[in-house]
């Protein structure tokens, strides 16, 4: 596998145990390249705040974080339609759902059907 592409839309409290989520997918799924875009209102550290200890536990997972504004959906579409996916892992709250959904749906067709795993509509959290 080249990368997944992982869009993440959580509340903060949520987002250590989801990041623990993330990565068991992403070893169960093969991938050694991970793109994260986290969508959340908080600033940088205090996200990573949050997310340092699952961070730190799969330091051998090669992954790009990146975080944005929910202002920004167009920036994350243009971003990520560049690159070469070959998987796709949604993860979101009941809040968030309809945000990640509509970012899924802009997303070029070569990459949604690429979609691995979608724990909006099936979430553990």
């Amino acid at each position: 596998m080249k990368a997944l592409l992982v869009l993440v839309a959580m509340k903060d409290e949520n987002l250590e145990k989801t990041f623990r989520k993330i990565f068991a997918d992403v070893r169960s799924s093969g991938a050694k390249k991970v793109l994260i875009n986290v969508i959340s209102q908080q600033p940088f550290h205090k996200v990573v705040d949050y997310i340092r200890e699952p961070m730190l536990d799969n330091i051998d997972i090669g992954y790009e974080l990146f975080l944005w504004k929910r202002e920004d959906m167009s920036k994350v579409v243009e971003e990520n339609s560049k690159k070469e996916i070959d998987g796709v892992l949604l993860y979101c709250d009941n809040e968030n759902r309809s945000l990640i959904e509509k970012l899924f749906s802009q997303l070029p067709n070569n990459i949604r059907v690429n979609l691995l795993k979608d724990n909006c509509r099936n979430p553990s959290v």
